[in-house]
């Protein structure tokens, strides 16, 4: 089983610039710089003294030339090993990251991604490593917190669009992301108050509509939709005093439409039974009882629905027995005796059914029917 390569730190990893060789490097440059200083100083006082021969002043300006080359020469290593170690801790960082991406995608999916890479993506990358590689540490500083800067910047104008599009939970997921990453930062209140005021507008605006459907719902009697929905918006906002009280307004308003019910049939009652429309009076008694059981209306009933049955009764016999003699009257003699036998049928021991039975035999004969 193969082994897993452990991280090694950079120091015993890549070969750092020793410190005797920055020093001799350092010394050999100020050397000749100094030497070139010197040549420079003597060529000038001797053309004070005026005894410098042109011999002489050819000669100074070779040495602080060769001396200027030779301290340039040593500055200019110092830089490249400088950057170049820059360089390499870049690029070491980079096949780090690259490692630990292939690791975690099962080795095949960085390997993908960079050939897929567009030759702008690359260039990109590989600019940017350069540039960081010649810049200075208070230079890298400032690029850091730049970029800092726009991430913060980015992740601002991302909840704010969450906030406008009404996704409230992803835009608080991302905010708490943001408070996270910049705790510091005097962003975190304002965007915490304008998710707050959202949310808060958002409550109101649904509570308003919400409310307006369950008051449209119960004044089209639909107690059960009303109330169902009441209670929903009670369980989304427990601690809105508006939502909670919502379910006992359609209870109480509930409460009073039966009754108003109630005291509506009970009064149509009366009037049918007062102008003798004893079926009516029945129907609208028999409506109530099944409706409102429990009611004052419907135990004042209790003792007056038999007479309303009774006298209803009445009403459809003699109805029956009118229709009975039009038809005889009128020579429709088979339906005469067809509504004779329902009559005995529903009503057997009415006085009606009794009179039939004594001139069956007649109507029978009248109507042809044989047995």
């Amino acid at each position: 089983m193969a082994k897993t390569p452990t991280t090694k730190p950079f120091g015993r990893e890549l070969p750092r610039p020793g410190g005797v060789t920055v020093l001799l490097l350092w010394s050999f440059a100020l050397a000749a710089w100094i030497g070139a200083l010197a040549a420079l100083a003597a060529g000038v006082l001797e053309a004070v003294r005026g005894e410098l021969r042109f011999e002489a002043l050819i000669l100074a300006v070779g040495v602080i030339v060769a001396c200027a080359v030779l301290g340039a020469v040593p500055m200019s290593l110092l830089l490249l090993v400088k950057y170049g170690f820059s360089a390499a801790v870049s690029v070491k960082l980079m096949e780090r990251a690259l490692h630990g991406l292939q690791q975690k995608s099962g080795g095949s999916g960085i390997s993908s991604e960079l050939e897929t890479a567009s030759h702008e993506e690359v260039v990109s990358l590989l600019s940017e490593i350069m540039e960081n590689t010649l810049l200075d540490e208070e230079e890298k500083a400032a690029k850091r917190q730049l970029a800092k800067k726009r991430r913060q910047q980015a992740l601002r104008r991302e909840i704010e669009a969450l906030i406008n599009a009404a996704k409230y939970r992803e835009a608080q997921e991302r905010l708490e992301e943001f408070r996270i990453r910049y705790a510091d930062s005097p962003q975190v209140t304002e965007m915490e108050a304008r998710l707050s005021e959202a949310l808060r507008q958002h409550e109101q605006s649904e509570i308003a509509a919400v409310t307006e459907q369950v008051h449209r719902h119960m004044g089209l009697g639909l107690w059960e939709r009303a109330t169902e929905m009441a209670r929903g918006l009670a369980e989304q906002y427990p601690e809105n005093s508006e939502a909670t009280g919502l379910p006992e307004t359609v209870r109480l308003e509930q409460q009073g439409s039966r009754r108003q019910e109630q005291q509506r049939l009970y009064r149509e009652i009366e009037h049918l039974a007062a102008r003798r429309h004893w079926r009516e009076a029945l129907r609208a008694a028999e409506t109530l009882l099944e409706n409102h059981p429990d009611s004052p209306e419907a135990h004042t009933l209790e003792g007056q629905i038999q007479e309303l049955r009774r006298n209803a009764a009445i009403t459809e016999r003699r109805e029956w027995e009118n229709r009975i003699a039009e038809h005889i009257q009128t020579g429709r003699h088979r339906e005469a005796y067809d509504l004779a036998l329902e009559l005995m049928k529903k009503y057997p021991d009415s006085p009606q059914a009794e009179a039939i039975r004594e001139r069956l035999d007649q109507l029978k004969a009248r109507a042809g029917v044989t047995d």
